[in-house]
């Protein structure tokens, strides 16, 4: 039932990648305005993982989950009757939506890493996966259905599905606290919230004064985790190399994932003139080999270990950005054989970090580590998906390139852009793996 709520909600997500063309289209915005509802989601699910993950210490699961559904139903309603018709009305209510949905996964996350013995981590970082790629392909789905036949607003009435599961949850959920008092650290989350939406609005529309005002709130964040003593992270976390650098790389390499995700709609339909609802079902077979993948990845993590399955899985990546770059042109067909390759490929990468991640922290630091960890893997994709936009309407990415032809050579020459920072992603895990040496036989 915890998954049916994170599902409802991660369904949203996964639709606003398809429904992009049409929000363009309606409020009269360009492509690289609409990947703020993107990123302004990622964000919101990043900063309520913290949220959730904090709270679990001192109140129960069952208040935080009633909490959340009622949350997410309220933006919802909000994302459908006010939303359709401002832009930036829809950006706020869906804030609100996705912060509230994101009770199911950061809780069902947190429960397992505590209560859960060690070896059975993975699949379990597994399964969250797998969930997030089936609700992902039926956010496709619903999406180019509801843009193509019925209108995208009506999207907002899906997670209304999760209020069927207050009955059981009330009755099932422990009603106790690990703890009986703490303390929320808003200003934290506050600060590193702001510094996203700064640089993405740097990265957006430019202007110098973003760029000032994320560098002084990046500022203030540090300091701030470095006085407070019941800062939602300590600075003590920055001083553990191994841990940022794989949270980094994880925020970097889940970001090109959404990136793509994103770019996907526009390729389809900018070069191969593709409709919306045709589009969903090129990408449909994408989501269900993520599911399979995902679902036995800690399998794989298992028997490989996690760096080795990381460099593994990033080469592939490469490639596979790579060659549908050199024959985007071709056929509607062989972007969707390389999609499918694709998602595979980035839905075997989140149990590996996350067991890297979990193997670089002390057992009191679990909770405030992985909160960061899905705060950081929501920030990346926010900032990826702006970026991306961005590169759309740069005139550099529209130099022509020899081996397509026409407006493919602008979506080309981003999926190269892509396939560097997973190069780039590569190169530092060589470099790191005789740090990440916790797993037997793993080099």
């Amino acid at each position: 039932m915890i998954m049916i709520v994170f599902i409802s909600s991660a369904t949203m997500i996964g639709s606003f990648n398809i429904i992009a063309p049409q929000l363009a289209a309606d409020f009269h915005i360009e492509a690289s305005i609409t990947s703020l509802l993107g990123m302004i989601a990622m964000l919101a699910l990043g900063v309520a993982s913290v949220i959730y993950a904090t709270l679990s210490d001192y109140v129960s699961i069952k208040k935080l989950m009633l909490a959340g559904i009622l949350l997410l139903n309220l933006g919802a309603l909000l994302s459908l009757l006010a939303g359709s018709q401002n832009y930036y009305l829809l950006l706020a209510s869906t804030a609100v939506m996705i912060g509230g949905g994101t009770c199911g996964s950061g809780l069902f996350i947190i429960t397992a890493t505590r209560y859960l013995p060690e070896e059975e981590h993975s699949k379990y970082f597994g399964f969250n996966a797998a969930c997030v790629n089936a609700s992902f392909a039926l956010g496709i789905l619903l999406g180019g259905f509801f843009a193509t036949y019925i209108g995208w607003k009506f999207l907002f009435m899906v997670p209304l599905v999760s209020l069927l599961t207050i009955p059981s949850l009330m009755r099932n959920l422990p009603d106790k606290s690990e703890q009986k008092k703490g303390k929320l650290d808003l200003t934290g989350l506050g600060l590193l919230a702001l510094f996203t939406l700064l640089i993405s609005i740097y990265l957006n529309i430019g202007g110098l004064i973003y760029l000032v005002g994320s560098a002084l709130t990046m500022v203030l964040f540090f300091l701030h985790i470095t006085i407070c003593k019941s800062a939602f992270i300590s600075i003590h976390f920055f001083k553990n190399r191994n841990y940022i650098i794989a949270v980094l790389l994880a925020g970097l390499a889940l970001g090109i994932q959404s990136a793509f995700s994103f770019l996907f709609s526009f390729m389809a339909q900018t070069v191969h003139e593709i409709p919306l609802n045709q589009v969903s079902l090129i990408i449909l077979p994408s989501y269900i080999i993520a599911i399979i993948s995902g679902a036995n990845s800690g399998k794989i993590v298992n028997r490989l270990g996690a760096v080795k399955t990381l460099c593994a899985m990033t080469a592939f990546l490469i490639a596979v950005l790579g060659l549908c770059a050199v024959t985007l042109d071709k056929s509607p067909f062989v972007l969707g054989i390389f999609c499918c390759l694709f998602a595979g490929g980035c839905s075997m990468i989140y149990a590996p970090f996350m067991t890297i991640v979990v193997s670089t922290l002390k057992p009191s630091e679990i909770g405030a580590g992985i909160g960061f960890f899905n705060l950081m893997t929501s920030i990346g994709p926010s900032i990826l998906i702006v970026l991306t936009g961005k590169m759309m309407s740069m005139k550099i990415m529209t130099r022509p390139l020899p081996i397509v032809t026409g407006t493919a050579s602008l979506y080309a020459n981003i999926l190269f852009v892509l396939a560097m920072m997973y190069f780039v992603i590569l190169c530092v895990l060589l470099l790191m793996k005789n740090n990440y040496h916790f797993e037997k036989g793993e080099s």
